[in-house]
């Protein structure tokens, strides 16, 4: 396979999983969907903190796709290395508030 083929792949991949991860931290952020993440890092959160925590976690899952997202439309039309940059910090970004929400209210 070609880099360029590569490169597009790649892209065509991150773009889908970007979407799939956007539409999940919407669903978790805005609809408030605890069923989406594993039960054992919302199972102590308290019904006041429920919205709260939703949030939190909706937005570091949005984040993460919206890095993927970012990174596969780059990828596709710069075909470097560098266009995964995005997709770094959407992860770490998004992973952080994951855990600072699963810290704070899961406890």
């Amino acid at each position: 396979m070609t880099d360029a083929i590569w490169f597009i792949l790649m892209g065509v991949l991150f773009v889908l999983l970007g979407i799939l991860f956007i539409v999940l931290g919407w669903l978790i952020w805005k609809k408030q969907k605890m069923n989406l993440i594993i039960r054992y890092h919302c199972d102590k959160v308290r019904e006041e903190n429920k919205e709260a925590y939703c949030k939190l976690a909706g937005i570091g899952v949005l984040l993460m796709g919206l890095g993927f997202l970012l990174s596969g439309i780059f990828t596709v039309f710069f075909q470097s290395v560098f266009t995964f940059i995005p997709m770094a910090a959407g992860l770490v970004i998004g992973i952080a508030l994951l855990i600072s929400a699963v810290v704070k209210y899961n406890h």
